[in-house]
Order: structure tokens, then sequence, then C-alpha cells
């Protein structure tokens, strides 16, 4: 579903990057019926100048912008999502949407753009309160153009849009007056500390895309959702914030988080979590934490990074909503040059690369390079991470063009090409939960592309013992069960090294 969605997003930004000279224009086209209520609200502010400019902003930019709605559809076709604040705790809220799915509920997304159904109340609303916060003393200094980038917009992301802004700036911005703060970062200090007392990181067993509203009455998500609620809390407030994300290279899924802008620095915070201080910091001291890339939220597209000679394949990397970031971490940058392998090297091609990593139980972008004759560049990457390049000539699906290959830190290549004719033996400890399970290793084999079992030659209860394991190999030491983080890794002088 979400390949569905975003696919249809791709679209909708090529088409409207040709319109992009007359952005008022073209919102106004493309809105429809929905077209009366934008003329309403830039009527509204014809006689203040700031204040239609910033109107005019937001509509340009809402073409681009969806509500991902996610529910629970009836057999009858009644809509019907659970409120999470009247459950006792994640297992109820499981046990409730089990008991919907024995019912013949399933779920349901779509996409409920913005251009077509924000009214002129909502967004009259919300662009006089942003204007108000705008006035408090930590936030009077933040630029018209940073205002309307990070305190002016109703979306983090693509989460259903909110009617709160006047009840969380109500409810929070005495707490910034009575502190009596005077830049955006030490607001932004004031009130994460406070948000630490109202909402934490937990699953709340409904498997469906997280709302603000109900993340605001629970005080529960993950990430995403924490992420959302936070910089919608800190933009009603006056805080200039928007989210950051990242895929992990060393651990599966991946991870968003908060930025605060003050005097042109942006400051990373976890929302209720870790304070500006040391958020960045705790990503570079712990090991498993350090991302590879990171990448920015804009709510203004900027179609300057399309490339003309697009092959096609759909990623988020390709949005104009995102932008690297990576620069503006801790650990050092550096430049990925990799040669093709010989045997892709007549094969048909693409000028444009994807760097992936393992991810999940499969190899996931993380950032677009370049392809001159057999060479692939990647620019900005952390290294101490394995990666393999792949190409997609026909737009649809991604072909590896490299073998899995270690960069470290300066961008130094080791390739993992299995010497098969070379074994060597090593022991492997069980996972210590998991022991009553079945345990494989794989190696990667770059002729078949995929990752090959080994047959081990002992067994205990706690460790099992290969003889035949190629030198030279990217290996994989898993269970039948299919659980996060079972990483890759390489032996290297009788030690393992885990990615």
């Amino acid at each position: 579903m979400k390949r569905r969605i975003y696919s249809w997003f791709m679209i909708i930004i090529m088409v409207c990057s040709c319109n992009r000279n007359k952005p008022l224009d073209y919102a106004l086209q493309v809105a429809g019926e929905n077209e009366t209520e934008l003329k309403t609200v830039l009527n509204h502010f014809k006689k203040n100048p700031q204040k239609l400019k910033a109107t005019k902003f937001l509509i340009e930019n809402m073409p681009y912008h969806f509500s991902r709605e996610a529910y629970f559809m009836s057999t009858k076709k009644e809509k019907y999502r659970p409120d999470i604040s009247q459950f006792n705790g994640e297992k109820a809220i499981k046990m409730h949407c089990d008991f919907l799915f024995k019912l013949g509920y399933r779920i349901k997304e779509q996409k409920v753009d913005d251009i077509l159904t924000l009214d002129s109340r909502f967004l009259i609303d919300n662009i006089e309160l942003a204007f108000t916060v705008w006035q408090k003393p930590w936030a009077k200094n933040v630029s018209f153009n940073d205002f309307c980038k990070y305190i002016l917009p109703y979306r983090a992301q693509c989460e259903e849009v909110s009617h709160l802004r006047r009840e969380i700036m109500e409810r929070f911005v005495p707490i910034l007056d009575s502190a009596k703060v005077k830049t955006p970062l030490e607001a932004c200090f004031v009130l994460n500390e406070h948000l630490k007392g109202i909402m934490k990181y937990g699953h709340t067993g409904l498997p469906l895309y997280p709302t603000i509203d109900e993340t605001y009455r629970s005080g529960i998500s993950q990430c995403e959702g924490l992420c959302n609620l936070g910089t919608f809390i800190m933009r009603a407030c006056g805080i200039p914030v928007t989210v950051e994300q990242t895929t992990w290279t060393k651990m599966d899924l991946g991870h968003s988080w908060c930025v605060v802008l003050d005097n042109g620095k942006f400051y990373s915070f976890g929302p209720g979590e870790d304070q500006p201080d040391t958020h960045a910091r705790s990503f570079s001291e712990v090991r498993h934490r350090r991302p590879a890339k990171v990448y920015r939220s804009r709510f203004d597209p900027d179609f300057s990074i399309m490339d003309k000679k697009d092959d096609g394949y759909v990623t988020t990397l390709k949005s104009p909503l995102i932008y690297d970031v990576t620069n503006e971490y801790l650990d050092k940058t550096t430049s990925i040059k990799v040669y093709v392998d010989k045997n892709n090297r007549k094969k048909g091609k693409s000028n444009q690369v994807y760097l992936c990593t393992y991810n999940y139980y499969e190899w996931c972008p993380i950032a677009i390079g370049h392809r001159k004759d057999t060479v692939c560049y990647f620019e900005n990457v952390v290294g101490d991470n394995i990666f393999m390049v792949a190409d997609s000539p026909d737009g649809n699906k991604l072909r590896n063009i490299t073998a899995p290959f270690y960069t470290d830190k300066d961008g130094n290549i080791r390739k993992f090409i299995p010497q098969k004719e070379h074994k060597q033996t090593f022991t492997l400890n069980k996972r210590k939960k998991k022991l009553d399970q079945e345990h494989t290793l794989h190696f990667w084999d770059t002729e078949k592309e995929r990752f090959i079992p080994l047959e081990y030659a002992s067994s205990t209860d706690t460790t099992q013992t290969y003889d035949q394991i190629p030198t030279n190999a990217l290996l994989w030491f898993t269970i039948p069960e299919r659980i996060v983080n079972q990483r890759i890794f390489f032996i290297e002088n009788d030690s393992i090294k885990s990615y």
C-alpha cells in the first residue's frame, strides 16, 4: 500500500513541477470544487500583505501533501477506527483488533488530498494562530521565510490533519511564558522536558498509521507518531521544528526524530525523550545508532533535486519534500567510489544508481548516486558500514550490480566475493532466548545473488559449528521466525564483525 500511494505521489510531483512558475494558479486549478474555499482564505487576508504572503505559501504547496487515512472496514462497508484511549493497554487493543478481523473487518487506507479537502475555516484559524505565537519572545526573531517553513505548516508528514492547534497552544504556551525563554532552542528544551511526562515511546497495539489526536490523547506511539505530535505541539507554540529520518544500517527498520531551528542552525532532539544537547551525541557515541544517511522533511518541495534522466524507479529518496543533511551530524562523512562487477558491465544499465543496506530481510536503498562508465559514486555517506549497489534499468525493480562491500570511515572498499575453494571453520552462539529454534548460517552467493544456507558440522544446546564457510564471505545466521535484527556479519581475525 505504501508503494502504491507513493507511486501516485511521484506522478503528481512530476506533473506539478512543470507548473511551478505559476504555483498559486496551478494550486487553485487542481483544487476543483475546493477552489472557492481557498479563494475565501486569500480574500480574508487581502488587506494584510504579510499574512497574504503566508497564505499563498501554504496554498501553493498544498498540492504536494495528503493525509494517509487508515481505518477498519466492516463487511457492510462501515468505517471504524478504535479509540485507543478507551482501552487498557496494548494487549487489550490487540485483542480488540483480532476480534475485528474474526468478524470480517479489513484494514483500508486512502489518500486524502489537502488541496481538495481543507476548508477556509481550518486554514484561516491555522494562519491566525501561527502569527499569534510568532510574536512570542522566543519566536519573534525567526525570519518570515523560516516561519513559513517551520511554524506555519499544519502537518509534519502524511498524518491526518489535526484541529487541535488552538487547544495545544492554550495548554503549552503558558509554560513557556512562565519560563521566560528567549530563543527557540531554550523553548524547545523547556517544552520537551514537559513532554517527557505526557508522551512516551511504545506500541499501541493498533495496526493503523497513528494520528496526532490519538497520540495526544493516549500519550503513546512509536517514533513516527511521536515526531508528528511533537512537531505539531512545537509549531503550535511558535517553535520552528521539522522531522528527520534514517534507515538503520546496523539495526533493522529505521527511525524518525525532530530538529529545532535556532539562529540558522538545526539541533536534533527526540520528542518527549532526548534533549537537543544530547541527542546527536548519542547517535555518534552508540555504534549501532550512527546513521549512514539522514534526510530532513520540508513543506515546500525543491524540484531542483529531481533528475531529468530519472530511471522511473519509485522510492521516497526521490521526493522533493526531503533533503540530505547527513553532513550536519557529528560523524565524518565520506565519498564512495565502487566499481560495477565485471559480470554486470555488459548488461543494460542506468546511470542512476542506489546505495543499499541490508535491512529486515532485504537490500533497501538509502541513497541515490550516479554511474559513469563502470564506476558508481555516492557522496556524504558515513562509513564503517556494509552496502551493495543496485540500478533499475526497467524502472520497476532494483538489480544488484556489485557484490556486498564494506566501506570504512575513509571510503575504502572491501568487496565480499566468497572464495568457495577456501573453507574456514567457526563456532557460532545461538540466540539465548531462541535456543529451541533451528539456526542456519548463510553466505551471500554473488553468482546466485542470494543467501545460501550451509550445513553445520556439529551442534550443542547453545552453539553450532561450521567447517565449510567460504572465506571472504558475507554471512547471516538466522532462525525461521521473522524477527528484527538478525544482522549480517563477516569473520575477521577469528572474530565476528556484525552489521
